[in-house]
C-alpha cells in the first residue's frame, strides 16, 4: 500500500465480462507432438492431450507463443492483494543444484495486530502452502493475518529470505529465515508511532557478495517513504552489513529515520523532498557493480501543500558505495501525464543494463488533475555505459487505443532480454473511473510481454493473456490511502524468473459478486523462450495436467500447523478429475485411501482443535443472474465432521469467513451425490476414489461457463460450520490445509462470459 498525497475520486462498483484477443509472441518454440490446447484467447494450458495430435488450438501459434500454468489459489481462501513472488533460483550446492523454491507475500490490509501472511511452493509453483510459522516475530499462522505492507527476497549465496512487514503498530518488521521460509527470527526496524518515524510503503533488496562497506558480510536495504514532515517527505534507508542480524539495521544505518538519524542530502536515497510521490523497491546490480537504484516519482506541490499534481517527473536515488551515499538523476520529464499508476518500478539484467517501467496516463493536457484519459504502460532504459545517469526516451508499450493499462512490473536475464507484466483493460477510460456512461464496467485481465532486444528505442515487447479468467470488473483507484474507490486489489503485483528464465507471476483477483473477497492468484510458464540465453523452458510434459485430469504426488500432505506430515492416510491427494456435461457437474478425488474424520483428527496432530476433515475441489466460475458477468469461488466436497452431523456431500460458495475475520470459509448451499470406490464394501486398503455429483445452475453457475482453477483440497475443519445469527457471514468453524493438487481449466461450451 502507498501514501499519495493527491486526492481522487472513486468509482461504483458492477462488472462484465467480455473476450479478449490473443497477441502472438515474436518468439521461436517448439513443443512436442502432442495435443497442446489453450483456453480460448489467451496463453493458458487447457489440456495436454494423451492421444498426440498435431497441437489442438494452438496450431497457428505454436511456434510463437509463450504457454503458461493454470491459475493456483496461492491459498485456497485467505484474503489477498498487492502480492510479491519470489524464486529461489540460486544453486544450492557446488554442484548448482536448484531447487526454484517459490515464496509468495500479500497483506490482507489490516495493520494490527496481524501480519501479512507467508505461502511457499517447493513443487515449482503447482502448489502452495502456509509454513508453520508465519515471519512476524514468529507467530504461528493461526494467531492472525493481514499485515499493512509486505514485500521479500532471497539471498544469494545463503538462501535466506529476508521478508519486511508492518504487522502493527505501525513497527517496521525485517524477519528472516535460514530454513527456506519454515521459521523466522524477527527485528524491529523501527515504529512508527513515535516522533521521527511515521513511514509507509517499505521495500527490502539484498546482496550477500557487496564488497562495500568495508567488513560487511552482507547487505540488506529496506527502504521506505517517511512523513515525519509531511511537507517534506523522506525516502529512506535502513541498512545492515552483517546480512541482517538483528540490531544491525540500527547500528549499520546511516539514514534510519526509524532510528532519529537526520536525514541529508548526500547520506539518504531523497531527503526532505516537497516534490516526492512514491517510490518504487531498491534493485541492486549483484552481478557487477553492486550498485543500489530505487526509482520514484515527483509531482508539484499544490494548493493546499499536502496535494500535488503535474507536471510530473521520473528519479532514479542512486548508491555506488552500499548504500553509504546517494545522488539522484532524473529519467523523464512528463509534464502533465501522471505516473502514479502505481509505483515506478526498475529491473537490472546480468550484464548491467538498466530497465524502469510506469503507467502513465494520456491526457487530455488541459486536465490539471492528470487523471483522466487512457493509462498506458511505458519503459525506459539505461546502458552500461550511461550508468544510470542518462536515459533513453520514454517507451510506449501499450499504445495502441481504448485499452488501459496499469501497474507494470519487470524482470530481465540476459543483455536485453525482459519479462513484463501489467493489468490491462477492455476500454480506454481510465482506470479510477471505471465505468462508461451506460454504467459498463471496464473489465480487466493480466498481461504477459517479453522483449529479446529491449535495449532498442523500439516498442520490441509482444504480449498475452495469462489469466484463463478477468481478474477485476470496474475501478481501479491509484490512489492509495487516499483511495475513495475501487482498491481491492491494492497497488501492485509482480513477476520473478526461476534458474531456467521462466516467468513466475502473482497478482490480486477480486472476481466475485461481493467484489472484495480478493484473492491472490499464480501462474508461472511452462514453455516458450527464456530471458536467459541457451536455456529452454521446457515443462510442458512434466506438467501434471493431462484430458482436464491432474495428478500429485504422494506424501505430501501437512498438518494443521502447517508442518510436515508424510504418514497421513486418507487426507493424501494423489490425483483430480473434473467433467461437466449439461447441468451435471462430477468432481472426481483419488486418495491414498478413504477418508474419515477419525483420520482428519489423527494427521492434524491437534485433537480438540480439530474435528473432522472436508475433501473438495475448489474452483471459480461465471455467476448465473449477474449480468455484468460476476463469478464466485464454488467448491464440491465430502464432508466428515461429527459436529455437523453424518458424513455429507455437498457443495457452495467458499464466501463465509472463520472466526478472527481473516480467511474465507466453505459455505454449503446444497447437495451432492457421493460415489466411488472409497465407499466400497469391503473398505479399500489402498489408493481409492470420491465421485461427487451435483447441479450447476442450483448452485449459481452460468449455463455453458467453464470452470477455472479447479484446485484438489483435502482440509482439516475444526467445529461446526453454522453461522453467527447477527453477522451471517461468520462461521463458527475453521479449516486449514492438509493437502493440495495442481488447479486445471475446464472451458464447458462457453469461455469465461
Amino acid at each position: 500500500m502507498q501514501k499519495n498525497r493527491s486526492s481522487r475520486s472513486g468509482a461504483f462498483n458492477p462488472r462484465v465480462f467480455l473476450a479478449f484477443i490473443l497477441f502472438s509472441i515474436g518468439v521461436s518454440l517448439a513443443i512436442a507432438a502432442t495435443g497442446i490446447k489453450l483456453v480460448p484467447g489467451t496463453a493458458v494450458l487447457l489440456s495436454n492431450t494423451s492421444g498426440g495430435g498435431n497441437g489442438g488450438n494452438t496450431s497457428s501459434t505454436t511456434s510463437s507463443t509463450n504457454i503458461f500454468s493454470p491459475s493456483v489459489f496461492v491459498d485456497y481462501k485467505r484474503f489477498g492483494g498487492e502480492p510479491t513472488v519470489t524464486v529461489d533460483r540460486y544453486p544450492f550446492t557446488t554442484g548448482q543444484t536448484y531447487r526454484d523454491i517459490t515464496y509468495v507475500s500479500g497483506p490482507n490490509g489490516f495493520v494490527f495486530p496481524h501480519y501479512s501472511p507467508f505461502f511457499k511452493s517447493d513443487d515449482i509453483g503447482q502448489t502452495f502452502r502456509i509454513p508453520a510459522h508465519v515471519p512476524s516475530f514468529g507467530q504461528t499462522f493461526g494467531t492472525g493475518g493481514g499485515g499493512g505492507d509486505s514485500y521479500q527476497v532471497v539471498g544469494q549465496l545463503t538462501h535466506k529470505v529476508f521478508f519486511v512487514d508492518l504487522p502493527g503498530p505501525g513497527c517496521v518488521t525485517m524477519n528472516t529465515s535460514t530454513d527456506q521460509g519454515e521459521t523466522w527470527v524477527g527485528d524491529n526496524i523501527g515504529c512508527g508511532q513515535g516522533p521521527g518515524a511515521i513511514d509507509d510503503r517499505q521495500w527490502d533488496a539484498v546482496d550477500e557478495s557487496a564488497p562495500l562497506p568495508a567488513g560487511n558480510t552482507g547487505n540488506v536495504y529496506v527502504s521506505f517513504i517517511n512523513f515525519t514532515n509531511a511537507i517534506a517527505p523522506t525516502l529512506a534507508l535502513a541498512r545492515s552489513t552483517h546480512d541482517g542480524a538483528i540490531g544491525t539495521f540500527i547500528t549499520d544505518s546511516v539514514c534510519n529515520t526509524l532510528n532519529g538519524q537526520v536525514p541529508t542530502s548526500t547520506t539518504c536515497p531523497d531527503p526532505l523532498d516537497v516534490a516526492l510521490q512514491v517510490a518504487g523497491p531498491p534493485v541492486v546490480d549483484y552481478y557487477n557493480t553492486h550498485n543500489i537504484y530505487i526509482p520514484f516519482v515527483r509531482g508539484t506541490t499544490q494548493t493546499p501543500p499536502l496535494t500535488s499534481g503535474p507536471p510530473y517527473s521520473l528519479w532514479v536515488a542512486e548508491s555506488t558505495d552500499g548504500g553509504s551515499t546517494w545522488t539522484r538523476n532524473q529519467v523523464a520529464f512528463l509534464g502533465d501525464h501522471n505516473p502514479v499508476n502505481l509505483f515506478p518500478q526498475m529491473a537490472v539484467d546480468k550484464a548491467g543494463n538498466l530497465y524502469y517501467t510506469w503507467s502513465q496516463t494520456q491526457g487530455p493536457a488541459s486536465d490539471a488533475s492528470g487523471l483522466t484519459g487512457e493509462q498506458d504502460v511505458y519503459y525506459a532504459f539505461s546502458t552500461v555505459a550511461q550508468g544510470g545517469a542518462t536515459w533513453s526516451p520514454p517507451i510506449p508499450l501499450t499504445q495502441e487505443k481504448n485499452d488501459s493499462a496499469v501497474m507494470p512490473w519487470m524482470v530481465a536475464g540476459d543483455a536485453g532480454r525482459v519479462d513484463i507484466v501489467y493489468y490491462k483493460a477492455n476500454s480506454g477510460l481510465n482506470s479510477n473511473v471505471g465505468f462508461d456512461a451506460s454504467g459498463n464496467p471496464m473489465v480487466w485481465n493480466v498481461y504477459f510481454g517479453q522483449s529479446l532486444n529491449a535495449l532498442n528505442t523500439g516498442s520490441n515487447f509482444k504480449s498475452v493473456q495469462i489469466s484463463d479468467h478477468p481478474n477485476h470488473l470496474g475501478g481501479i483507484c491509484t490512489a492509495g490511502l487516499s483511495c475513495s474507490g475501487d482498491r481491492d486489489l491494492l497497488d501492485f503485483f509482480t513477476v520473478d524468473i526461476d534458474h531456467l528464465g521462466a516467468a513466475n507471476v502473482v497478482w490480486a483477483d477480486d472476481n466475485t459478486t461481493r467484489g472484495s473477497d480478493t484473492r491472490n492468484k499464480f501462474s508461472r510458464q511452462l514453455s516458450g523462450v527464456s530471458v536467459f540465453k541457451n536455456t529452454t523452458i521446457n515443462l510442458m510434459n512434466a506438467w501434471p495436467i493431462t484430458d482436464h485430469s491432474v495428478t500429485d504426488r504422494a506424501a505430501d500432505t501437512f498438518n494443521e500447523l502447517g508442518a510436515p506430515n508424510a504418514a497421513c492416510p486418507g487426507m493424501d491427494i494423489l490425483g483430480v478429475s473434473a467433467n461437466r456435461n449439461g447441468d451435471l457437474i462430477t468432481i472426481s478425488l483419488t486418495l491414498d485411501s478413504a477418508p474419515s474424520s477419525a483420520k482428519a483428527i489423527a494427521c492434524s496432530n491437534a485433537p480438540g482443535l480439530v474435528t473432522g476433515g472436508i475433501w473438495s475441489a475448489e474452483f471459480w466460475a461465471a455467476s448465473d443472474g449477474n449480468p455484468e458477468g460476476y463469478g464466485e469461488s464454488y467448491y464440491i466436497g465430502y464432508r466428515d465432521n461429527p459436529p455437523n452431523g453424518a458424513p455429507v456431500g455437498e457443495a457452495g460458495r467458499i464466501d463465509n469467513v472463520n472466526p478472527t475475520i481473516t480467511s474465507l470459509e466453505y459455505h454449503r448451499t446444497q447437495a451432492a451425490a457421493v460415489t466411488g470406490t472409497c465407499f466400497a464394501t469391503p473398505a479399500p486398503t489402498g489408493p481409492c476414489t470420491v465421485t461427487l455429483t451435483t447441479s450447476a445452475s442450483t448452485l449459481g453457475i452460468k449455463s455453458g461457463t467453464g470452470m477455472y482453477s479447479i484446485t484438489g483440497l483435502s482440509t482439516f475443519f475444526g467445529g461446526s460450520d453454522q453461522t453467527t445469527p447477527v453477522l451471517f457471514r461468520l462461521e463458527e468453524g475453521n479449516s486449514e490445509q492438509a493437502d493440495a493438487a495442481a488447479p486445471f481449466d475446464v472451458t464447458g461450451t462457453g469461455t469465461t462470459k
